[in-house]
């Protein structure tokens, strides 16, 4: 086993508990040190070699013939994890973890998960939107998880989120990107915006979907 995979393998199960509380109370959710930092580490410098070998690509809005890629709307460039190396095993292993967190406590059947990573150009932005057409099931729950240390308030990038899909009102939370921090989010009923960001963002964006649910990509980016 590698040590990416044993330090995924020691989910906190305390923290990992109230992440999901939270979650299952409010709709979204934030903790701090689930992510081991060697891992966070990895993950990060295996994205900055996939921005050096420009393996990125322009991320969309919306799907099959619909999908878009309009800078109007988002700004960032993704690359979807294909498992192929230790430190996405190690954050796909934690994820399963999650998985069967969320299950046991909220009962969503969650089975089949994706997630890509994202780097944001200074000025990179995502405007409000909400991660799952309603009622379609192609998302169920929505994780974000970010890799930029030392990140601090001036840098902006801030997730905001609201409480409902009718919400137009002041966000419910503005999140800082710190490395480490996860965030889950109820795919269907969290809108959500990257304010744009002034130094360059990198984070893994992805969802659970239930068993059966449609398996096209959506283009995620938190």
């Amino acid at each position: 086993m590698s040590a990416f995979a044993e330090d995924a393998a020691t989910l906190d199960d305390e923290a990992t508990s109230r992440l999901v509380d939270r979650l299952a109370t409010q709709g979204f959710a934030v903790a701090d040190g689930l992510l081991p930092p060697a891992l966070v580490a990895g993950l990060l410098s295996e994205l900055h070699g996939l921005e050096q070998a420009g393996l990125l690509s322009g991320a969309g809005v919306g799907r099959d013939a619909g999908l878009r890629r309009d800078g109007d709307i988002r700004r960032a460039a993704i690359r979807w994890f294909d498992g192929g190396t230790a430190a996405e095993r190690a954050f796909l292993a934690l994820a399963d973890g999650l998985k069967t967190a969320i299950n046991r406590r909220l009962f969503l059947g969650l089975f089949d998960f994706e997630c890509n990573f994202i780097a944001y150009p200074v000025g990179g932005f995502y405007g409000r939107h909400l991660d799952s057409l309603a009622g379609a099931k192609n998302r169920v729950v929505s994780l974000v998880a970010y890799l930029d240390p030392d990140w601090s308030a001036e840098d902006g990038g801030f997730l905001r989120v609201w409480s409902a899909p009718d919400d137009h009102g002041a966000p419910a939370e503005a999140i800082q990107p710190m490395a480490g921090r996860i965030v889950l989010m109820l795919s269907e009923e969290i809108p959500h915006e990257v304010l744009p960001a002034h130094r360059p963002r990198h984070a893994i964006a992805g969802w659970w979907r239930v068993n059966g649910s449609s398996a096209n990509r959506l283009d995620p980016a938190r």
